[in-house]
C-alpha cells in the first residue's frame, strides 16, 4: 500500500487537466527495446515501463481496462507516460475499478526508484 500511496501523492501533484482517448478497450502486450524514452508511447495511449528512465519493458493500455493484472509490467512498474488525446487516465488500485485511485492529466510522464502498480483504469474528463 506504501508504493500506491506514493504513486498516489504524485499523481495528486500533478496538474489534473489535459486528456486522453476514451472509447474502446484495449492493450498491446509488452515489448523490450533499449535505449527507450518517452516518445516510444503511441499518441492516445498510456504507457509504463518496468525501469526508471522509460527503460525495461513497455506495456501500454488504452480504453477502459476492469482488469490490468494480466499484464505483468503494471504490477511492478518505474516510469510512466500519459500520451492520451482527450481525456484523463484515471488509475485504481484494485480490480473493476476499485480502491485507491488518482487521475494522471494528458502529457503527465514520470520516472524514479519507487515502484508503484495499477490493477484497472479508465478514462474521466474527456473534452
Amino acid at each position: 500500500m506504501r508504493m500506491t500511496r506514493k504513486f498516489a501523492a504524485i499523481a495528486s501533484g500533478i496538474a489534473l487537466t489535459g486528456g486522453l482517448l476514451a472509447g474502446s478497450a484495449g492493450a498491446a502486450s509488452a515489448a523490450q527495446a533499449a535505449p527507450q524514452a518517452a516518445s516510444d508511447c503511441p499518441s492516445g495511449w498510456f504507457c509504463v515501463w518496468s525501469g526508471k528512465n522509460y527503460t525495461g519493458h513497455m506495456q501500454k493500455v488504452e480504453g477502459k481496462n476492469a482488469d490490468l493484472t494480466r499484464f505483468s509490467v503494471f504490477q511492478n512498474f518505474q516510469s510512466w507516460y500519459n500520451h492520451g488525446k482527450s481525456c484523463d487516465y484515471k488509475w485504481y488500485t484494485e480490480k473493476n475499478f476499485h480502491g485507491d485511485s488518482g487521475v494522471l492529466a494528458k502529457g503527465v510522464k514520470g520516472t524514479g526508484d519507487a515502484h508503484w502498480f495499477q490493477k484497472s483504469n479508465e478514462w474521466v474528463n474527456c473534452r
